[in-house]
């Protein structure tokens, strides 16, 4: 079987999405050898353009941004036997999308417009949408986030997928809204599959160089910096614990990029307990959580975030909002706390502070739960239902 992972832009980008692209595509050769699989892309050239049209979207210049967070030569060295292709014109996609069984592709709105009018659902391999972002956002405060809402649970969203023969779904959440969109059968939820030994093996063998402070409570935040994971939740939280008795036993460690990486920065200067190290590869962070008392996120919506199972496969606890994604991940005060608001975010930090909680075998706990061997029989089983058409 020949499977195609299809997104827009390039791996090198980075984040949860290109990391369950290359994951995924590693593990299911070596699981399933028979397979031929590749991950296509767009390339940098034509990634710049579309990043133009995100920034008129969504008010913000795009194109600021790095283009490249990870390198190629280490994505080419990981990914090896597995094909990575970067079209250079939609002529191009067409015909390379073509050679192949089936197509696994994110499911943004962005796809989903190219697809239905610039590629086409008639003529090309079934196409399976990877609900990597959420259909629905339920801390919804920005204009953006109450737009996406609209577009993705309305007639938009269910027009633009009309011709995907099935949904690739990570939480409940998803499942039950687009089981009312489109029929049930063709929603099929399955976990993100996660290799919990690799990452734990990243630990010793890349160690981040960094003087840590152990004599304080470290906290740690990992992400992009945009308004999706909580920045402003994150500043206030900051600010209120800071303000309080607690500062001096706290560090704030706070590692990622994007377009508010401005207000981290003058965070760090207002404040000397944050530490802000930018953009890290993937390869160190399994060192950095291993560092830290406690995961915090502050995310307003997730899909599956692959950094609470990074955290907790190091043994390190985990608190974030209750919601889909988060929810699917934790079960509260099981393996972390999930927290309703923003006042018992903060209220939760200084009971893991107080010693109040006290949590063992995370990590066992968390493999245990999203066992990856079944979770890859299960996609293997997807690709094939919709290769031989029995939908």
């Amino acid at each position: 079987m020949k499977i195609a992972f299809f997104s827009l832009f390039p791996l090198e980008v980075g984040g949860g999405q290109a990391q369950y692209f290359i994951n995924t595509s590693i593990n299911l050769m070596k699981l399933f050898s028979e397979s031929e699989i590749s991950i296509i892309t767009l390339n940098e050239e034509l990634s710049k353009k579309l990043k133009i049209l995100l920034s008129i979207y969504y008010f913000k210049n795009f194109t600021k941004e790095k283009d490249t967070k990870e390198k190629t030569k280490n994505i080419v060295n990981k990914l090896d036997k597995i094909r990575y292709i970067k079209c250079s014109s939609l002529k191009t996609l067409k015909e390379e999308l073509n050679k192949y069984d089936v197509i696994y592709s994110k499911n943004e709105i962005l796809e989903a417009f190219i697809i239905k009018f610039l590629i086409g659902y008639k003529n090309r391999p079934p196409i399976i949408f990877g609900c990597h972002t959420p259909i629905y956002y339920p801390i919804a405060k920005s204009f953006h986030s109450k737009v996406h809402n609209f577009l993705y649970n309305r007639f938009v969203y269910k027009y633009l997928a009309n011709g995907v023969k099935k949904f690739h779904v990570l939480n409940y959440e998803d499942e039950a809204r687009l089981g009312k969109l489109f029929p049930k059968r063709l929603v099929v939820k399955i976990s993100n599959p996660f290799d919990f030994n690799e990452f734990i093996q990243n630990a010793e063998k890349y160690k981040y160089n960094f003087d840590w402070d152990k004599s304080k409570f470290n906290i740690l935040w990992a992400g992009r910096l945009t308004p999706q994971k909580g920045v402003d939740d994150l500043i206030n939280i900051i600010n209120a614990l800071n303000e309080s008795k607690y500062k001096k036993r706290i560090i704030w460690n706070i590692a990622g990029d994007g377009l508010e990486r401005g207000k981290i920065l003058n965070l760090e200067k207002k404040w000397g307990n944050v530490k802000y190290f930018g953009y890290i590869e993937n390869k160190y962070m399994a060192s950095i959580y291993k560092q830290n008392s406690l995961f915090i996120s502050t995310s307003h919506w997730e899909g599956f975030p692959y950094n609470l199972l990074e955290a907790q496969s190091t043994g390190l606890p985990v608190l974030a909002y209750n919601i889909s994604g988060c929810n699917d991940i934790l079960d509260n005060k099981v393996n972390g706390i999930l927290a309703e608001d923003i006042n018992q975010f903060k209220g939760e930090i200084l009971n893991f502070i107080n010693g109040k909680y006290s949590f063992r075998d995370i990590d066992k706990y968390i493999a245990q739960k999203f066992n990856s061997d079944a979770i890859y029989k299960q996609l293997i089983n997807l690709f094939k239902s919709v290769k031989d058409k029995n939908i």
